[in-house]
């Protein structure tokens, strides 16, 4: 059976880890970092039969991707097993069943819950399986996974440090000084995928991020995921005086695009609060936010959100002085979208 590594500087080594290697990061504001050796197979098999996927590029003409150092070097080690019998399963499984990597995910991480996973996931669970634990044996992949464990502890610690900076800005922002992750959210740092990959995979009520080595968009996926249950706490309180809002929704609300994802209105505004708070994070210090601000509005436009810019002005009228929560009913009850 496949285990899982995790990454903590004090917590009992596996027996095949490097002696220095930690297997758990839990960060100061409660987000849990965790290197999954499931994850890691899949991905491997993933790269060994083509997966080359990379946000990351030289400049042109030939713009070719640029590798993380740790994808790199599993590459370079996954040549030696292109001969291995399973090798060519591998390739029949993904042409034979095509479908998106986050059910793939799904199905290794939840291979003991198989109930709670969803029905594409349960359909590629008995066909991933039997082939991701054979090219994993052939491949000698574990002995790989150990062998780049030190590497894989120093990437999460730097992405843990970045987080808790992260969570320090929040918290001066919201003015609530326990804000933290919610206990059913774990991040997967997958150096194997392409730097600006973020992938949300849903096991029953826990949350996988797994997240490409690209630190901007880590950070911003992590704390908006970290932060969405208590803006929703927080937008269901307000909503009753948000009226702009509500007039707002009765529009946006016959949009199937919208209301497939967002049940209410107090949920879209939830979701609005939540990446404004990441993208006011993420230019935090910088003297002049306003091309970056357009730019950000103009793509959550393109992802179905239309409240991006009120909520950033809702941050921007909050002073800090007072918690988020004691101020936001007055806020929505001032600002329209």
């Amino acid at each position: 059976m496949i285990t899982t590594l995790t990454l903590t500087a004090l917590a009992t080594l596996a027996p095949a880890a490097p002696a220095d290697a930690p297997i758990r990061l839990i960060t100061e504001h409660g987000v849990e970092l965790r290197a999954d050796e499931q994850v890691f197979v899949l991905f491997a098999a993933l790269n060994a039969a083509g997966y080359s996927e990379e946000s990351n590029r030289k400049g042109p003409p030939l713009r070719a991707p640029v590798f993380h150092e740790i994808r790199v070097d599993v590459r370079d080690e996954l040549r030696k097993a292109k001969d291995v019998p399973s090798m060519a399963q591998v390739r029949k499984l993904f042409e034979s069943n095509p479908g998106e990597i986050e059910d793939y995910l799904a199905a290794v991480l939840g291979r003991d819950d198989k109930a709670k996973l969803s029905k594409a996931a349960q359909a590629l669970l008995p066909k991933v399986i039997p082939v991701l634990d054979a090219f994993r044996d052939e491949a000698k992949l574990t002995a790989l996974f150990d062998k780049v464990a030190e590497e894989q502890r120093d990437h999460a610690k730097a992405l843990k440090a970045l987080v808790e900076k992260d969570f320090v800005e929040a918290r001066k922002i919201t003015g609530d000084a326990n804000l933290r992750g919610p206990k059913s959210l774990v991040v997967v740092p997958n150096p194997l995928d392409g730097h600006a990959m973020v992938r949300a995979v849903d096991i029953g009520d826990t949350r996988y991020l797994v997240v490409g080595p690209g630190s901007e968009s880590a950070r911003s996926a992590i704390l908006a995921a970290a932060l969405r249950p208590t803006m929703l706490q927080l937008a269901k309180q307000a909503y009753p005086r948000a009226k702009g809002f509500k007039r707002s929704w009765d529009g946006l609300k016959t949009s199937r695009r919208i209301t497939s994802r967002y049940p209410d209105g107090a949920d879209y505004l939830a979701e609005a609060l939540t990446v404004a708070l990441a993208q006011r994070v993420s230019q935090a210090g910088k003297a002049d936010t306003r091309e970056a601000d357009e730019d950000f509005i103009d793509e959550q436009a393109r992802q179905g959100m239309r409240w991006a810019r009120a909520a950033l002005k809702i941050l921007e009228k909050h002073d800090g002085k007072t918690s988020l929560a004691e101020e936001l009913p007055k806020l929505v009850d001032k600002i329209s979208p």
